[in-house]
């Protein structure tokens, strides 16, 4: 490794150099142990080199340095002489604490997190960093207390059912019957339980969005189709549709498709129980040249005030069956993925509006 060499030069500006290189095989990541060690022996002796040009590199470089030089380095730099080799220490020192926070110095995932961190500090300051971090760490706290309580409900049930068959497996019982009825419970869960693990990887998963200028009515007609079809008791839907054929939208249609059909079947299952046949009314509209504005309506049950608040939230679902992440993942499609927006309005008792803003090319969008 020739950069090693460059770190014992007795020029300044070649050791920076070295230094520098060092930094980019750190963050780069996938050393071994020994490697590891060497690179920390060479740069623990920088720590008092005559120029602090060389220290300020250091201080930078020694942050993926997975080995216990990392203290004795940062130990020397927090106390240097030239301010800038002490902040530039510290800022170390404060996104180490990042790394170890949550062990991500083992997890190339942490390493991906740090970088949107660093970029965020340089586009608005340390502050705007710190803040960012904090609510990143609550948001995870939220979420991971969320999904906990929610897979217990389904995991506590789950166990008996399995408890249930197993007291009649070592009973020696021979009542198929039951024993089916335990074993349908249980496989119902689990399906649950890959419904919610789906959600939840749609609800993430960064893609690369290829648009193309789509008929509004034939995406809006495909979806109604998907809906009647998911299950049994959709076939009696009835969609009115109020969209000018001619109107076109750039959109992604198998995204949008996903986000539609969440919305649809949430319509058609406000009016369960009603004895009234299900109907949506989807009506479209253009805003000033640049965005279509598509409205679907029901006349179902509706919602309370603390459920419209609360409709796009994770888990977020009366149904008995249902994983509370519909809406959420038709909000990520419209909003994130295509440059739009969703809200919805409803009573309690009257039914529900839900209101789509998407622009009609996506082209020059900031995104």
């Amino acid at each position: 490794m020739g950069f090693l060499e460059a770190l014992d030069s007795g020029q300044w500006d070649v050791v920076r150099g070295g230094v520098e290189q060092a930094d980019a095989m750190l963050r780069q990541g996938g050393l071994d142990a020994a490697t590891h060690a060497r690179i920390g022996r060479h740069l623990v002796k920088l720590a008092n080199h005559p120029k602090w040009e060389v220290r300020k590199s250091l201080a930078h470089a020694v942050l993926y340095l997975r080995h216990e030089t990392f203290d004795q380095v940062m130990a020397v730099l927090d106390k240097d002489v030239h301010a800038l080799v002490r902040n530039a220490a510290r800022r170390t020192l404060s996104r180490r604490s990042d790394l170890s926070r949550t062990d991500l110095l083992k997890d190339q995932h942490g390493d991906l997190m740090l970088q949107w961190l660093e970029e965020l500090e340089v586009r608005h300051g340390v502050m705007a960093r710190k803040a960012a971090r904090r609510v990143a760490e609550r948001l995870q706290a939220q979420f991971v207390k969320e999904l906990n309580h929610e897979l217990i409900k389904v995991i506590s049930p789950l166990d008996a059912s399995l408890g249930n068959l197993e007291v009649i497996v070592l009973g020696n019982q021979v009542n198929q019957e039951e024993q089916l009825r335990h074993l349908q419970r249980a496989r119902e869960r689990v399906r649950f339980l890959s419904a919610v693990l789906d959600s939840l990887r749609m609800l993430t998963q960064k893609v690369d969005m290829e648009f193309q200028a789509e008929s509004l009515i034939s995406v809006v007609e495909e979806a109604v189709h998907l809906v009647r079809d998911r299950k049994e008791g959709n076939a009696s839907l009835v969609v009115d549709l109020q969209i000018d054929p001619d109107m076109t939208v750039e959109v992604n249609r198998y995204f949008l498709l996903q986000a539609l059909t969440n919305i649809i079947q949430n319509s058609m299952d406000a009016y369960a129980d009603s004895g009234c046949q299900p109907l949506v009314t989807v009506t479209a509209s253009t805003c000033n040249d640049t965005r279509v504005q598509m409205m679907l309506v029901d006349h179902g049950c509706g919602m309370s005030e603390e459920a419209v608040r609360d409709a796009f939230q994770l888990f977020a679902t009366s149904k008995p069956h249902g994983t509370g992440f519909g809406l959420s993942i038709a909000k990520k499609i419209i909003e994130s993925d295509h440059n739009g927006t969703v809200y919805l309005k409803s009573t309690k008792g009257k039914g529900t509006t839900v209101t789509i803003m998407l622009p009609k090319e996506q082209e020059g969008l900031e995104w």
